[in-house]
């Protein structure tokens, strides 16, 4: 071995540190930040890293320009071209990082986080630089300058959670399967994609080459992952609804898996990567959509389209699906559609503010809007009377006098509760009020009126606790087969 350069010696020590910590918090190698950072700067002597501490060689993005951001114009493939600036060194390897958590970059993020050589390469085949001997260049200051020996010090230490920016195509609780402002998709649902001339497509197909998948909304539970010839590698996700309806999302081909079975996700949480695996003639995202509506057991295959333009709509998501070949904005026409009724990643977000009374009497409120196939607060007063209407009916026909009237009270009081939480103080507001307390008023007086006639043969307090028995073994799976009081 030669003897070493006593200025790289102290290059690479003084920004050891800062290297490490990118490992930490990214798993790219501290000894490949630390040899790119050499000699994309030339030891830090370059006019990049003089004048904008720019130690990567990185220059402006659409977005960098977009915002504002500073940059300097130097030569390098074109005259005049436009490089980041940056305020501090730390600030310029920091980016470097999240450069290389790109799409672009995805085959080097399968190799270990001490794998130098395997990242060495994936930069080279990634194109980061247009020189043919990169890798070899990187590896060669490694190895002569026991960078490795970062890599396997940070080994020992915990992991830093990853800092990511949010994708584009993610906001607060939604989420789309690819971050990027487009999807693009190849092959839709129903149709024979090129691959399967005589197959029916359960799901559609989207361009993505070895990239991040990211769960569609909050809570979402993983139900299954595995391998198989057909799907390859893949992730099942369910997402609960409010009213107890269920979306069960399956991502198919997947390169890689980062969930296992059990784990609760939340929007825009990484679940794998995209790949090739299975019958699969090239690297794309495969989905599969099943709905399972309310008060049913049964898993309905759909459109994914149908479902990506509900999350669409109700995440506000700016990205969209695009036909392969075409600007044709394949979710347009289905936004219009979408039913925007509470989900529950809607209702978690609500209630986090809610007592548990008032996070029970939320749900009540939905089951009942479920039931009155309305949330009008004059069509679910018009329904409630009816119920109780039907309940003193019963009774006059041999049902039980307590579990009739008491059940019925106490589901409209609950219903109406949650109507009076979510209303205002206006005029509207105060008319609904006086309607329900006179409904109520009513419902009392022939409740003491019936009551009064039974006093002798009842026994109140038992029959009090067998209504309220009664009550909670019917609510809610009973009361949905049997379409009495709640859905």
């Amino acid at each position: 071995m030669g003897k070493l350069n006593q200025e790289k010696v102290a290059f690479f020590e003084r920004y050891s540190p800062l290297a490490m910590a990118q490992q930490q918090k990214y798993g790219i190698p501290a000894s490949v930040t630390l040899a790119q950072m050499y000699i994309e700067s030339a030891g830090g002597k370059s006019n990049l890293a003089q004048s904008g501490n720019n130690y990567f060689g990185i220059k402006c993005s659409q977005q960098w320009l977009a915002e504002g951001k500073p940059y300097s114009l130097h030569h390098d493939d074109k005259p005049n071209e436009k490089f980041c600036n940056y305020a501090t060194v730390e600030e310029s390897i920091n980016h470097h990082s999240q450069f290389l958590m790109g799409n672009r970059y995805a085959a080097c993020r399968r190799c270990a986080e001490d794998d130098y050589r395997g990242w060495a390469n994936g930069l080279q085949a990634a194109g980061y630089a247009t020189n043919r001997n990169y890798a070899n260049m990187l590896i060669a200051d490694i190895e002569a300058y026991g960078l490795s020996k970062y890599d396997q010090q940070v080994k020992t230490l915990p992991r830093v959670a990853e800092q990511q920016t949010m994708p584009l195509a993610t906001t607060q609780g939604y989420s789309f399967p690819l971050a990027g402002e487009n999807m693009v998709m190849s092959d839709g649902f129903g149709l024979s994609p090129t691959s399967y001339r005589n197959h029916a497509h359960n799901g559609i197909d989207l361009r993505a080459k070895y990239e991040d998948v990211l769960a569609t909304e909050n809570q979402g539970r993983v139900v299954m992952v595995g391998s198989d010839k057909t799907s390859g590698n893949y992730a099942v996700v369910e997402y609960d609804r409010a009213d107890g309806a269920k979306w069960r999302v399956s991502y198919c081909h997947l390169d890689s898996v980062a969930v296992k079975q059990g784990d609760v996700v939340n929007a825009g949480q990484k679940l794998g990567v995209s790949g090739n695996t299975g019958n699969s003639t090239g690297p794309h995202l495969h989905l599969t959509v099943k709905h399972q509506a309310a008060g049913t057991t049964e898993m309905k295959t759909v459109d994914p389209l149908n479902y990506l333009a509900e999350i669409a709509v109700r995440g506000n998501l700016t990205a969209t699906v695009l036909k392969k070949g075409t600007s044709v904005d394949l979710l347009a026409s289905r936004k219009s559609g979408v039913d925007t009724s509470p989900t529950q990643a809607d209702w978690l977000m609500a209630q986090t503010q809610l007592t548990p009374q008032q996070q029970q009497n939320a749900q009540a409120g939905a089951q009942l809007t479920l039931q009155a196939g309305s949330n009008d607060p004059n069509t679910l007063l018009a329904y409630l009377m009816g119920q109780n209407q039907a309940n003193e009916n019963a009774y006059q026909q041999g049902g039980d006098l307590f579990t009739s009237l008491i059940s019925g009270l106490f589901t409209s009081a609950i219903g109406m509760a949650v109507l009076l939480d979510h209303t205002g103080n206006d005029d509207t507001a105060s008319e609904q009020a006086k309607a329900v307390q006179q409904h109520e008023q009513t419902e009392q007086q022939k409740a003491a009126t019936l009551i009064r006639r039974q006093r002798e043969s009842i026994d109140p307090v038992v029959a009090r606790e067998t209504a309220m028995m009664n009550f909670d073994a019917e609510y809610p799976e009973e009361q949905r087969n049997t379409g009495q009081r709640l859905a």
